[in-house]
């Protein structure tokens, strides 16, 4: 199982969900993606969060923490959801 990290800083415009798009389809099977949303980008938390369900993610875990940041674990749930 690998571990990927994507950081989002500032508002999630067009040409972001298509960058995030292209990112999840490199994450295999059972593989682990942690997702770290910038301080005071709460709203995108929810954005990314359907994002992931949508492309065959299982969130985890989903919260703050003492940085202000907010931190979304999500596993790939099998290749059958991918892409």
């Amino acid at each position: 199982m690998s571990e990927y990290r994507l950081e989002v800083n500032g508002t999630i415009g067009l040409s972001d969900y298509a960058n995030i798009n292209d990112y999840m389809n490199i994450i295999g099977e059972n593989d682990k993606v942690v997702v770290t949303v910038g301080q005071g980008e709460a709203h995108n938390v929810d954005i990314i969060t359907n994002l992931l369900g949508r492309n065959g993610f299982e969130v985890a875990l989903k919260g703050g923490h003492d940085d202000g940041r907010y931190y979304i674990t999500a596993y790939r749930r099998g290749d059958e959801f991918k892409g």
